[in-house]
């Protein structure tokens, strides 16, 4: 199985210490909020019940998901 490698630095450039919820397909930003709980809630509501979930350090650079 291959792994893919996905460059998220444009992605998430403008959110630091934040949660996220991403896309599982297209890796979009589908919700942004200050606890998982809340990012999780978005997330549903925008119709995606499995979002990738994570958190942008304060100093986003080098981040393996």
């Amino acid at each position: 199985m291959k792994i893919k490698t996905l460059i998220l630095s444009k992605t998430l450039k403008n959110i630091s210490s934040k949660w996220v919820a991403l896309s599982p397909i297209t890796t979009k930003v589908i919700a942004v909020g200050m606890t998982p709980k809340s990012v999780m809630q978005k997330a549903k509501k925008m119709g995606t019940n499995n979002p990738v979930l994570t958190r942008v350090p304060k100093n986003y650079g080098t981040y393996i998901l």
